[in-house]
C-alpha cells in the first residue's frame, strides 16, 4: 500500500480538546495540505472530557470556514460514553447539526464493566442521532464482544475505527494490535467499512496511519471497505440518518 491510502482524516483534535496541544484547526488544516490530504475531519472532545471545551465551541463551529489550504474541513465531536445505558456528554440536537460524531469510551469518565456491560454501553450510545463512529473499540482496558457490537454496529449504520494511536509503541491503551486485528477480521467477513484515524491530537500525526498498514496488509483487507479511501462513501455515509 502506498503511504498515505487515505484521502481523509476524520479523527483529529485541536487546542479546544485540551491534553496540551496548542495547535489550531489552522495549524492542522495547513499539517493535512503538507500531507496531501483532500478531507480534514476535527473531532474534538466533548465537554466532559477534563479540559476540553463547553457545547458553545461545538456550536461556533457551525459557522467556521469550509475550506483552508485546499482542504476541506469537517466538524464533529468525539462523545464521551457516560454509563451503561449509553448516555452521552452533549445534547442530541446539537450532536445532529455537527458533520459527524465518534463515540468513545474514555477512563475516568467510564468505569470499566463486564463485556457485556461494556458492549451494551456502546451498543446504546449508537442509537444517538449523528453518532457516525465508534471510536477505539479496540482498548482492552474495556473489553467487548466483538461479534456484537460489530453486528450491532452494522445494524445501526455505525462504523468501528482502527485507531493508530492505539498501535503506537507508547500507547496508553492496551491490546491494541490483538483487539484491532480481530476487529478488521470480523469486518472483513461482515463486509463491515472500517474507517482508519490518526487520532492525532496537534498537528504531529495528521494523517498518520503507519502502524495500521501492517494489519491491513495481514489480514488481506480489502481497499473497498476503507472508508476514508473513498470520498464518495465517506460523504455518503456522512448524510446516513
Amino acid at each position: 500500500m502506498q503511504t498515505f491510502p487515505i484521502l481523509a482524516d476524520i479523527h483529529t483534535h485541536c487546542i479546544a480538546s485540551g491534553h496540551g496541544t496548542q495547535d489550531t484547526i489552522t495549524d492542522m488544516a495547513r499539517a493535512a495540505a503538507r500531507r496531501s490530504l483532500r478531507v480534514l475531519g476535527i473531532s474534538d472532545h466533548a465537554p466532559a472530557t477534563p479540559g476540553a471545551a463547553d457545547s458553545s465551541y461545538f456550536r461556533n463551529l457551525l459557522l467556521a470556514e469550509r475550506n483552508r489550504f485546499g482542504i476541506s474541513l469537517l466538524y464533529g465531536a468525539e462523545l464521551n460514553i457516560l454509563n451503561e445505558k449509553g448516555d452521552v456528554d452533549m445534547e442530541d440536537a446539537l450532536i445532529q447539526a455537527l458533520d459527524y460524531a465518534f463515540i468513545s469510551i474514555h477512563p475516568p469518565i467510564f468505569r470499566a464493566g463486564s463485556v457485556d456491560a461494556n458492549t451494551d454501553a456502546c451498543i446504546h450510545a449508537m442509537k444517538h442521532p449523528g453518532v457516525r463512529f465508534l471510536g477505539h473499540p479496540d482498548d482492552g482496558r474495556f473489553p467487548v464482544d466483538y461479534e456484537r457490537l460489530l453486528s450491532a454496529a452494522r445494524a445501526n449504520r455505525v462504523y468501528p475505527e482502527i485507531n493508530n494511536a492505539s498501535l503506537m509503541p507508547d500507547a496508553y491503551r492496551t491490546d491494541g494490535r490483538r483487539n484491532s486485528m480481530q476487529i478488521l477480521t470480523l469486518c472483513k467477513k461482515m463486509r463491515l467499512p472500517v474507517l482508519l484515524s490518526s487520532d492525532s491530537h496537534g498537528k504531529g500525526h495528521v494523517g498518520d496511519i503507519t502502524y495500521i498498514l501492517p494489519l491491513l496488509s495481514e489480514c488481506d483487507f480489502p481497499l473497498e471497505l476503507i472508508i476514508n479511501h473513498d470520498l464518495d462513501m465517506l460523504y455518503r455515509i456522512l448524510k446516513e440518518s
